[in-house]
């Protein structure tokens, strides 16, 4: 299997069918730039077993947190993060840590994107 095709199962794995979709809109929009998301970051970077997908999800939400992340990509990987297993509790202590390291404003940011997450997927359920 070639790292495109590891990166498509990988996407799969850890977003569903919502991941497809929205690397198939970028995909679509910038064929380059899917082509290194699928190859390095999911083909490569995730397709090590060193860390396991609920490892890998805290390890990235943390990250996104820290870095102030405006909203789209925290929110997909919230939904992601639910995906591969993590619990609701366990996804709101990775924002209440966060807060030590990158501060309140960026936490209760990061807060307010994971309850619309969860009640946007609660009014699709």
């Amino acid at each position: 299997m070639d790292k495109r095709e590891m990166g498509w199962k990988k996407i799969e794995e850890l977003a569903g069918q919502s991941g497809i979709d929205s690397m198939k809109a970028v995909e679509e929009f910038s064929p380059r730039l899917a082509k290194l998301a699928l190859e390095f970051g999911y083909g490569d970077v995730y397709a090590d077993d060193q860390l396991d997908l609920k490892q890998r999800a805290l390890v990235t939400l943390s990250s996104l947190i820290t870095q102030g992340d405006p909203g789209r990509g925290l929110a997909y990987h919230f939904r992601a993060a639910l995906n591969v297993g993590l619990r609701q509790e366990q996804i709101l202590e990775v924002i209440n840590h966060c807060s030590a390291y990158a501060g309140f404003p960026k936490s209760i940011h990061a807060l307010h994107i994971f309850k619309d997450v969860l009640s946007q997927d609660e009014t699709t359920n």
